[in-house]
């Protein structure tokens, strides 16, 4: 799964920066929650680099497990590392604040709180989002045979205190954008980097799932259902 997320995310690092809205919007939604941040700052799964030029969040350092994302962010921040958020290369103690938009569901949840945990000074704040649950409605709907296995709110806040975390805040978001066709909603993901259920599958398998939208006529809202924790050490 990793090798996929990789090939998917560094070949598509211009088109995914062009076209994500919805990682856009929930980024500024993020920084909002945020607040003003002051301190040493680790922001994982950075992608092109959303939350450092919407935030102006100084002393940022950027990880991400993509090559080409690195690539991309450093055009904005040259802080940033090419590596997987369920191994931190950072010693105990080295940030006030770890901030994530838009990537955890692609790792263990479980195993990178435990890193981000060990990363945090104490009383330090980890702000994230994360789809949950009731998100890509559509795309489940097209597959007809499909669902996607999001967390739910109580599993990823349940996670967050076994590993001794303090939530101080979260809501839900819902974010959509409506597309005329299935067609254009899977070119649409194409672009941004995702592969619907493609991972070890014939050429047939995948052309078929290509006839599945083609054959979706309709106007298609692809949704996400986006949770946000403000949690401290």
């Amino acid at each position: 799964m990793k090798t996929l997320i990789k090939f998917s995310f560094s070949r598509f690092s211009e088109s995914y920066d062009k076209e994500a809205v919805l990682q856009k919007k929930a980024a500024k939604i993020l920084i909002s929650f945020a607040g003003k941040l002051e301190g040493k700052i680790l922001d994982i799964g950075c992608g092109t680099g959303f939350l450092y030029r919407f935030s102006g969040w100084e002393n940022t350092v950027g990880i991400d497990i993509a090559e080409d994302m690195i690539r991309f962010y450093k055009k904005f921040n040259q802080n940033a590392v090419l590596a997987d958020m369920e191994e931190l290369p950072f010693k105990e103690n080295s940030f006030d604040y770890v901030v994530s938009n838009f990537s955890l569901h692609w790792a263990d949840f479980e195993k990178t709180v435990s890193q981000v945990r060990y990363i945090l000074k104490d009383g330090g704040y980890f702000i994230f989002n994360i789809p949950v649950g009731g998100s890509l409605k559509i795309v489940e709907k097209i597959l007809g045979n499909t669902t996607f296995d999001f967390m739910c709110v109580p599993e990823i806040l349940d996670i967050l205190r076994e590993k001794e975390f303090r939530i101080k805040d979260f809501f839900v978001e819902h974010l959509e954008k409506k597309f005329d066709s299935g067609y254009e909603l899977l070119m649409h993901l194409h672009r941004t980097g995702v592969a619907i259920n493609t991972e070890n599958q014939s050429i047939g398998e995948k052309r078929e799932i290509v006839r599945k939208f083609k054959d979706h006529k309709d106007p298609a809202v692809l949704n996400f259902k986006l949770l946000f924790v403000k949690a401290y050490k």
